[in-house]
């Protein structure tokens, strides 16, 4: 038991990680919002780097959330996972009111692929990528606290 509860553990200090330093870097390009090809096209190298550390960080708390935390809690419920596929488990969690909406998780998965895939030379599709971004640091903090305050509810 002990051993499902250090990996919850580890998984929520990871998304802490990665969560704070998301929310850092949106807090510094914010304003870029939504983004046009012309402001894009001008965008300082200081810039740019909060950009690529906005998608690194989305990024790796959608596939640390996805990965280890949602597994590590349906295993603390004692709920059985093991081959079960990730849709399943994103229906479980829904269906125990962990998260809200498991469409919703599917769509942040559908915009981390978009905006880790790099085309410089497309430019229209790097912003278009970039705008869904934003939205959607925004919806997948909402989860983050979301699963933060049920763990900390519930586990603590």
């Amino acid at each position: 038991m002990n051993e499902q509860r250090d990996k919850l553990d580890e998984a929520v200090l990871l998304c802490i990680i990665h969560a704070e330093r998301m929310s850092f870097a949106w807090n510094k390009i914010k304003f870029h919002f939504p983004l046009e090809r012309e402001k894009y096209l001008h965008l300082q190298p200081e810039e740019l780097s909060f950009f690529d550390q906005l998608i690194f960080r989305f990024s790796k708390l959608q596939d640390s959330m996805g990965g280890k935390l949602f597994p590590a809690i349906l295993e603390n419920l004692g709920e059985e996972i093991k081959g079960l596929p990730f849709i399943d488990r994103l229906t479980k969690l829904e269906e125990l009111d962990i998260i809200s909406s498991a469409d919703d998780w599917m769509l942040l998965r559908e915009t981390r692929n978009t905006v880790t895939h790099e085309y410089p030379f497309i430019t229209d599709e790097v912003i278009q990528g970039l705008n869904m971004l934003g939205k959607h640091c925004q919806l997948i903090m909402e989860i983050w606290l979301r699963v933060e305050k049920y763990i900390n509810t519930r586990f603590k």
